[in-house]
This record gives structure tokens, sequence and C-alpha cells, in this order.
């Protein structure tokens, strides 16, 4: 078979649950669709913002005021081409959606659009208007620094429905059959033609994943960060290859804090982030694999918010006090603990060797359906093992998770402080005010604790090095995708 008929089969390690823009909550999910829809802009590599739906934007004087001149010569995989109305219509059916996450997906880009808070007695957004057909404005009730990032996740891509089925501009057309999704290409994709043309996104394990590369049944695993692969980066499981990008993913131990819950307890909340902080090298022995690097902080090391590590230990150390009594709580009022993958073991074992007493329903192998339902929805368990996208360099980035309006926000993790600097944090222009702004937020994850922060991941792709090859400089904290992949 040539290379042009081939046909291509990639791993990822979750079900991504919906193809439609608007509702799509997970890594997973967030990754499968930027094949077929294509928001406004883009992060290109080095991360700098890059046209994709827009031409070209620009702010008024006093940023309340973004307008995007919209590429007309774009077109939907039916032929039809794409105007400044169907961005529009895009947002707005789906601010009408019934949200799988705890928030609209579109609600941490869209929150300080004029009108948002009105959108659902008024059915339109009235801050978002179609001057011409290639015109789009946004008008704000203050300014957003970051505005433009979050514009370009694929939550704001522009799409329609045909057959009853959601279409883009994007490089291939997906269909889905049986949790199985078949990509091929769009023939009316204005960019450059993708090296695979038939491809088969399946979702395979992250334990399953090695076995399955070696065996052929895929020839690459996204999101590869999530499973084991001890000695592929040197080499050692040849033909299987890994390449990495940048830290992609915080590891992070989620507490429910809500009133009349275990954790309202501050004092419990310092003493379960000393007594797992204490214990970090479980975290590093269980993850090693898997790219991990050890961090007790929110902020990346760059960035602004970082604070001095003596000053981070000193307030992880002040709950070092409160742990006996932490331990002699859970006697009587057992913790609920729930993860959706077994490399969140070493957690539970932490906590018992440690005497912390667990109720019978905490595990790790939850489905991630399972999981994403009780931490957006339902909110039963005490602790939640999970990872979270690192969005980029500005300290905005960490909205997404911790702002009152982010995407993949849980009312579980709210703690005033810490909600009320990441809001006031967005309105912030003077970029020199960002670092004392953002120190304070540092600090008050750690007091306030709504997780506890173990690391980071970089972002991994492993790939089959006989069938395929990997144009690394693609691959990037926000970028992991099937372009990036080449026949051999």
């Amino acid at each position: 078979m040539s290379h042009k008929e081939a046909v291509y089969t990639i791993g990822v390690p979750a079900y991504w649950a919906t193809l439609t823009p608007p509702l799509q909550h997970s890594l997973v999910g967030d990754g499968v669709i930027e094949h077929q829809f294509d928001p406004l802009i883009r992060m290109g590599e080095k991360g700098i913002t890059e046209p994709l739906g827009a031409k070209s934007w620009e702010f008024s004087a006093d940023r309340k005021v973004l307008r995007f001149k919209i590429d007309t010569s774009r077109r939907f995989s039916d032929g039809s081409y794409v105007t400044a109305e169907d961005f529009k219509r895009s947002w707005e059916d789906g601010l009408r959606m019934d949200p799988k996450s705890a928030n609209s997906s579109l609600s941490d880009g869209l929150g300080n659009i004029q009108g948002f808070s009105e959108f659902a007695d008024k059915g339109t957004l009235m801050g978002v208007r179609v001057t011409d057909k290639d015109t789009l404005e946004l008008s704000f009730i203050k300014p957003v620094r970051l505005v433009l990032e979050h514009l370009a996740g694929g939550r704001f891509s522009v799409y329609k429905m045909k057959d009853g089925q959601p279409i883009g501009t994007g490089p291939y057309i997906i269909t889905e059959k049986d949790k199985e999704l078949t990509l091929t290409p769009n023939p009316y994709y204005t960019g450059p033609a993708a090296g695979l043309k038939v491809v088969k996104i399946i979702v395979t394990t992250p334990d399953a994943a090695l076995e399955k590369l070696r065996a052929g049944a895929i020839d690459a695993f996204l999101f590869a960060e999530t499973a084991s692969l001890s000695g592929c980066l040197e080499g050692k499981l040849a033909p299987i290859q890994c390449a990495y990008g940048q830290e992609g993913g915080h590891m992070i131990a989620g507490i429910n804090g809500r009133p009349g819950r275990f954790f309202s307890d501050p004092q419990h909340r310092l003493a379960f982030q000393a007594l797992i902080l204490k214990n970090i090298s479980q975290a590093e022995t269980a993850f090693s694999a898997r790219g991990f690097m050890r961090d007790d902080q929110s902020f990346l090391k760059f960035q602004s918010g970082r604070i001095p590590e003596e000053e981070a230990q000193q307030i992880i150390k002040s709950g070092e006090a409160y742990i006996q009594r932490f331990i002699k709580d859970t006697q009587t009022a057992p913790l609920y603990l729930s993860a959706a993958s077994r490399g969140w073991q070493w957690i539970i074992d932490c906590l018992l060797a440690n005497g912390v007493k667990l109720s019978g329903e905490s595990r790790v192998d939850f489905t991630a359906a399972e999981f994403w339902e009780m931490y957006y929805k339902t909110f039963e368990p005490d602790i939640m093992p999970m990872g979270a996208s690192v969005s980029d360099g500005d300290p905005d980035g960490l909205y997404h998770l911790l702002g009152r309006q982010g995407a993949i926000f849980s009312p579980i993790l709210e703690r005033r402080e810490t909600c009320d600097g990441m809001e006031s944090g967005r309105d912030l222009l003077d970029f020199s005010r960002l670092t004392g702004h953002y120190q304070k937020v540092s600090k008050d994850i750690l007091k306030e604790v709504p997780f506890v922060h173990l690391g980071y991941l970089y972002r991994r792709i492993a790939y089959n090095a006989d069938r395929l090859t990997v144009n690394e400089p693609m691959i990037s904290r926000n970028n992991l995708n099937i372009l990036a992949l080449e026949p051999r």
C-alpha cells in the first residue's frame, strides 16, 4: 500500500465525548477537534499569535473594542464560505447549549463581553457585532489583557451543522462511528495539506499504549505524557520514539472545600498539602517515566507570580502543625478520593501509610466521564487528583482552572482570595504590576489550597519511527496534533 493510500491509526488516552466545539471540556477533546475546526487565531510556534479564521485584528485605544477581519476565502467542508456572522452564530449557539462542565466552555473568553450576563434573557450577545461580511467587533465591559489567547482555543472555533453533525474549516473532515473517528482531508481547506491523508483515532488507555504501539495496533499516541514509557526519549524502545514539547500539564490533587465538607476547614487543607508534599518522592517515582518535573508552585519559573522557593516552603510547612489533627479527624470522617487513572494509586498508598482513613468508595479507576461528572456537577469526592492544561506564559493562563468563569473551573476549588485575585488580575494592563499581583495569588493558592500542586508533565507524543516521522518544532505546550506527523 502506498503512503497516499495508507490508513494511520492514532491513539488518544480518553474518549473525547463530543465534537461540537463549544461543548468541549477536556484535554483530549481539544486535541481532537482542532483537526476539523478553526478559531479566529492560534498560538503558533514559540507562543506567537498567528492568523487563522481572521486575517487581522486591532484593539481600540482603550482596549475595550477588538475588531477582527475575517478571512472569507476560507470554506467549510461543504464548500460554503465563512463570514463574520458564522463566528457570532457559533458562539451564541454554544452559549444556548447545556454545558458539559460547570461553566460554559466559552465563558472564560466571553465572560467580559458586553451583554454576556444578559444572554439568557435576550438570546444574543450584544457586545458581539457583525458590521459587514468580514468584520467581527467585540465590545468589552472592561479591558482584558489576555483575551486573544483565550479566543485562540478550539472551543471558540467557527462551525455549522450539516446533516445533524458539526462541520468546520480545518484540514480534516471527522466522522464518528462506535467511538472511533475517521479523518479525511477537507477538499476546501486553504492551508498546507496534511501529511497523513486518512487517519483513524481510537481510545487507547495509557497502560496499553506501549503494547499497542509495538504490536502495530496504533502508529502514534498523542498525549503520551499520560503513559509510562521509560527509555523512550533515549531510544531504548526502538522503533518506538518520543518527541517532547514544553510543560503541558499541571499535576494536582484537587480538594473539595465546599461549605460543610471536611476540607472546608482551612487547617485540614494545609495539613493535607504538607503531608502530600512531605512524601512527594512517591509522586516522582510513580511519574518518573512520564516526563514529570516536581514543582510545588502553580506558576512556571519564568512567569510573573513566581515567589522565592524558601517562601513557598515556609507556607507549605506551616501545615505540618495540623497533620495529627487531620489524621485523627479522618477516623470519624473517612475521605473519599476519586481519580481516573491507576497512575494515582500512589496517593492512596501514601495516605493509608500515614494513617489517613479513606472511604470504601475511594478508587483510581473511574472512567473519564464518571470523573468529570463528579468534578463539574455532583461534587461527592473530597480529593480529586487530576491533570490540567498549562495554558501559556501569562499568569492569567491559570484562569481556566481557578477563575470563577474558567472553562475547567469547579466549585470544589473555589477559595475566595485566590479566585478574587484571578478575577482582578485580568484587568491589569500595566505589565509592571503583574509580578506583585500574581505573587499574592501564588501565596493565596498555597495558603487556601484549592489543590496541592505536585509538578508538571511535558507534552509528549510517542510514535512508530518505522511508519512516521515527527516535525518536532510543531510540538509545543498547546499544540500536539496529527499535523506534526508525516509518513516515513
